[in-house]
Parts: structure tokens; sequence; C-alpha cells
């Protein structure tokens, strides 16, 4: 679908950056709509879906939002989310997910175990003190 373009910024908590496109399709509570260049200012929160948008030569881009807000407001279109994955391959968008929940998981594991042991140390310190008392 090519048409007219407007901006598409996508916020997460570790980047910024914009795109070029002609229209967006996401999902919120209320199902699947979508967003094409002049649509009226909007707001509407995002859970955990996919959708795609596509650029100006037409090739469609596939994205996934981990829970979000998403507004329009005077022509742009923001998208704040946790995490915003994108690819011009389902497929491979989905391997991308499951590496980076993967990546994650370890990763909070080893963050739990970390915790664990500063508790550990914690109480331990606290009870040679209380006795020291």
């Amino acid at each position: 679908m090519n048409g007219p373009v407007f901006k598409l910024r996508i916020i997460t908590p570790l980047k910024a950056f914009e795109r070029e496109i002609t229209h967006i399709r996401l999902r919120d509570e209320s199902g699947f709509f979508g967003i094409l260049a002049g649509h009226a200012d909007f707001i509407t929160a995002l859970p955990p879906s996919l959708g795609y948008y596509s650029d100006r030569q037409g090739t469609e881009t596939f994205i996934a939002v981990n829970e979000g807000i998403l507004s329009v407001k005077d022509g742009l279109v923001t998208l704040s989310a946790r995490e915003v994955f994108e690819s011009g391959d389902a497929g491979r968008l989905s391997e991308i997910v499951k590496k980076e929940v993967f990546e994650r998981s370890k990763t909070e594991a080893g963050l739990s175990s970390m915790l664990e042991g500063l508790e550990k140390a914690f109480i331990e310190k606290t009870v040679r003190f209380e006795k020291g008392r």
C-alpha cells in the first residue's frame, strides 16, 4: 500500500529512532487497527502483540511490541514500549524475540543468584552485629 509518508517514532528504554512509513497496523485491546497519514489524534495502550508497517517502497517490516502506548499527535505517530523488535521476515522476527527472551532469562537468573548472595551476606553481617552488641 503506497501513499503519503509520515513519521513513526519508536521509543524504548534503550533506544529511540524514526522511520518514514505509509501505514502501520497494530493491535490493542479492541482488536487490530491501522493508521495512515492524516489520521486523527489518537492514543491507545498496546498489549504484547505483533504488527507491521510499510515504507514508501512498499516494503513491509514486521514488529513485535512488548506492551506500550501508541499515540498520534499532529501527524506524528509515536510508539513507546518496553521493547520493540523489527524484521522484514516474520519467521526471523520470531527467532529474534525468542533469542532476546532467552538471553534476558539467563541474565535475570544471574542477577537473582547475585542478589541472593548479597542478601545472605547482609543477613550474616546483621547477625554478627547484633551478637556483638
